[in-house]
């Protein structure tokens, strides 16, 4: 789908303009490569996850403001951090599970992480949610939301562009996998993508990609499981991922799979 490119000092912008609703996507350009959304329409604007690095926040602040509409809330998933630092009179929107995931689960742990491997650029903060998401179909100032709720995090797919929001896709990078049955899970939640026929996938670390992207990843998951199985311990596995897909980036995702998949080596 076409999109207009806008480059800012540190990341990019990239717009899709779906008539009434117009989706623009910012690529912080992070160690991470973080991706955060925004969503406007006629009146309002909304913000879909948010930059964990200072140095990405003023310029993201400012985009933001000089799009020049009222901001009706930010919404939180997997990257709350950031969202306690600027924008402060806005409404935090998240579901139980993020809440517990920032206060003891994933979220809490990741950060105690970050905040060791990358200093002080990473804002350890994280916002106070004002508004607990429980609904499956939700309209924050006009924007549709229908939500499916997991233990962590959400999965939120907006009809009225027919995107969808996860948090990991990425075409050309590797992913974090736990073992074989969620790899089949995400390979089912994947096939669900391509069934509905969305416009595109938005994640959490990657421009927004489209549904042959989407059949790259299951079709990559699916090797995993194959080179999982063949391999004798974890410096072999990595080797012949590695061998396969030499130009892939998220190296740290690819050791973080082989370490739940040899947890003995």
């Amino acid at each position: 789908m076409e999109y207009t490119k806008i480059n800012l000092k540190k990341g990019f912008i990239e717009i899709y303009n779906f008539g009434n609703i117009r989706l623009h996507a910012y690529q912080t350009n992070d160690f991470m490569s973080d991706e955060c959304f925004i969503l406007e329409n006629n009146e309002n604007v909304l913000l879909l996850e948010f930059p964990a690095f200072h140095s990405n926040l003023g310029e993201f602040e400012e985009y933001v403001k000089g799009i020049g509409k009222n901001i009706v809330g930010k919404v939180f998933s997997d990257h709350p951090n950031g969202g306690a630092s600027i924008l402060n009179d806005v409404k935090n929107y998240a579901s139980q599970g993020t809440i517990n995931s920032m206060t003891s689960g994933t979220i809490k742990h990741l950060d105690e992480g970050f905040i060791q491997s990358f200093g002080e650029d990473f804002d350890e903060k994280l916002p106070v949610i004002t508004d607990v998401l429980k609904d499956n179909n939700v309209n924050i100032g006009g924007f549709e939301l229908n939500i499916t709720y997991h233990d962590e995090n959400i999965e939120i797919e907006f009809p009225q562009i027919n995107c969808v929001y996860t948090h990991m896709l990425g075409h050309d990078c590797h992913s974090i996998v736990v073992s074989e049955e969620q790899a089949n899970a995400i390979i089912k939640q994947l096939e669900g993508y391509k069934e509905k026929g969305y416009n595109l996938v938005l994640s959490s670390h990657h421009t927004p990609e489209k549904l042959s992207d989407v059949d790259t990843k299951i079709g990559y998951l699916n090797e995993i499981k194959i080179i999982a199985n063949e391999s004798k311990n974890m410096n072999e596995f990595k080797q012949k991922v590695n061998e396969k897909y030499p130009e892939y980036s998220g190296l740290n995702y690819l050791d973080m799979t082989a370490g739940y998949l040899f947890p003995q080596n």
